[in-house]
């Protein structure tokens, strides 16, 4: 076993963004930016390590994030593990916001370099408001929200937000502060208030107690064996024994080898990114941050008909969109659900469609940081007319029929077409309740009242009201399902979308240059593979779950 391991020391890379879809072959060979690694791989590495016998350390890279708080938070938890089975902890920054420094709060000893400047930003919003733009511009904006906190149409109408919906948001960023205060308050101390100085030295850090010394960056990648990152001459012991990731792959191997092939029950990961799309078209290709009907339909037929799966769980990201494929997926959703266990993991956003979905499945759990809620419904319709009449256009309306007008962007709207869209706003909104009540066993009253009418909230609150089952890490709630399943080991997939040519070109923006477009020649080397090995290459994933 020991001579497998070859160490008790490992260092490693927390990666500044991960990835929700993988990249198809055309579209690695155009873009040469490296694939980031799945975040449920680069999680499931760190409980690997927690388990690894004689483990004594850990030195993390802390590069800045580029993803939300809710994967901050679970990476967060899996240091917090390695704490907890005392192993040391040691995390180097060299600069960032107050994500990377959330991160470097956690490990126990934190470095960085004495020229280095951090740059936090606490909870706040400063939303645009289009409203006078286009008065200005003879553009009309109407908006039919079930709710007065249901706000998307403000930022088209007004100036400002209306009082309700101000007080929702300032309640929101309230309580994510808190959350950050709560944060480095238990683990390094540091003080909130210290975070509100928008540039932020390692000098001051230092002072403060935060850091616990000054080092340069290629000190601490190539001297993590020895004491303090410091080697004091050519020949100096190191006081650790490396341990590298194919080292714990092997570990793993051998602790998971059995003579008897079997195959294991698989829980499937189906991550639901970005806008729900209002098409309702054959087209079944996958589109990266958007959730397509035709798409996400044959996954759900598919994971329903395989007899090896025994569990789904949807990893929510979904601020919503159309309320009728919201409809129609939350079925979808709900016909799996009855063959086998869904759960679904808020990890940033389950907002109005995204909570909608999640209502499908048999349990809802998040972080304390995922925004949840915007339960209710709204309509946007514009009208130019005003517009059109500055550059002299002029449509006239031949053959309309009662509520036609609702179809058309010229001219306002009858009595009985604006009485039409309140009622379908309110059928809507109506609809979402009863499947919010029957998820969550609340009272139509009850949401009405207190977390209805498009209300945000964070997911601690949320948990808090019975909105969620819990807010724990995705290791946490893997780990409760095995338990369910009753089963001792388990093989985890990830099934995401595969991001091809299409929607590579749907992302590029007008204007390309040729110049800084990044072809790659197939001949061209690649780039040297670190001898340490990073621990979430992705291929491991499998290995390190059973």
């Amino acid at each position: 076993m020991w001579s497998l391991r070859k160490g008790n020391h490992i260092y490693l890379e927390i990666p500044s963004s991960f990835s929700y879809d993988k990249k198809s072959f055309l579209v690695r060979l155009l873009v040469s930016k490296e694939e980031s690694p799945f975040l449920v791989d680069f999680l499931l590495g760190l409980k690997a390590l927690s388990m690894v016998p004689g483990l004594r350390k850990v030195s993390f890279q802390i590069s800045n994030p580029e993803y939300g708080f809710g994967e901050v938070w679970n990476i967060c938890q899996a240091i917090q593990a390695l704490n907890d089975k005392g192993i040391q902890t040691s995390g180097y920054c060299l600069g960032g916001g107050t994500k990377a420094l959330l991160l470097l709060s956690f490990c126990k000893s934190r470095y960085s370099s004495s020229a280095a400047e951090f740059f936090p930003v606490l909870p706040s919003a400063e939303p645009y408001f289009f409203g006078a733009t286009a008065k200005k511009y003879g553009i009309g904006v109407e908006a039919y929200a079930s709710g007065a906190f249901k706000a998307f149409g403000e930022t088209f109408q007004r100036t400002s937000f209306s009082a309700p919906a101000k007080k929702n948001i300032e309640s929101l960023l309230s309580d994510q502060k808190e959350l950050l205060e709560f944060g480095f308050r238990n683990t390094s101390g540091l003080a909130l208030k210290v975070l509100e100085q928008p540039i932020l030295s390692a000098e001051k850090l230092k002072e403060i107690g935060f850091l616990t010394d000054f080092l340069e960056e290629d000190e601490f990648e190539e001297n993590y064996l020895h004491k303090d990152y410091k080697k004091e001459t050519e020949d100096a012991r190191p006081e650790y024994k490396k341990l590298t990731a194919s080292g714990l792959r092997l570990y793993n191997k051998k602790k998971n080898f059995s003579l008897l092939s079997r195959s294991l029950p698989i829980v499937a990961i189906v991550p639901i990114q970005g806008n729900i799309l209002p098409d309702l078209g054959r087209e079944e290709d996958f589109r990266s941050r958007q959730v397509s009907f035709r798409y996400y339909q044959e996954i759900f037929k598919e994971l329903k008909e395989d007899p090896k799966v025994k569990a789904v769980v949807l990893e929510m990201n979904s601020p919503g969109g159309s309320a009728l494929v919201s409809e129609l997926l939350y079925r979808e959703i709900k016909k799996l659900s009855q063959m086998k266990p869904v759960i679904t993991y808020v990890l940033n956003v389950a907002a109005s469609g995204g909570y909608y979905l999640a209502c499908g499945t048999k349990e809802i759990h998040g972080t304390p940081y995922s925004v949840v809620g915007s339960i209710g419904a709204v309509m946007l319709r514009f009208e130019l007319k005003k517009l059109y009449d500055k550059f002299g256009i002029k449509k006239e309306r031949i053959g309309f029929y009662p509520h036609r007008d609702i179809l058309s962007e010229y001219g306002k709207l009858s009595p009985q077409s604006e009485q039409f869209l309140k009622k379908e706003v309110l059928r809507s909104r109506d609809v979402f309740y009863s499947r919010v009540t029957e998820a969550r066993q609340k009272t139509f009253a009850e949401l009405e009242s207190k977390w209805g009418e498009g209300r945000v909230f964070l997911g601690d609150r949320f948990q808090k009201a019975g909105f969620l089952d819990s807010c724990s890490s995705l290791l946490d709630i893997l780990q409760k399902l095995k338990t369910d399943l009753g089963a001792k080991k388990i093989d985890i997939q990830y099934l995401p979308g595969t991001y091809n040519w299409k929607a590579l070109v749907q992302d590029l923006k007008p204007g390309l240059q040729f110049a800084g477009f990044p072809f790659r020649s197939l001949s061209e080397k690649q780039k040297k593979e670190d001898p340490r090995e990073i621990l979430y290459l992705s291929d491991i994933a499998t290995e390190l779950t059973k």
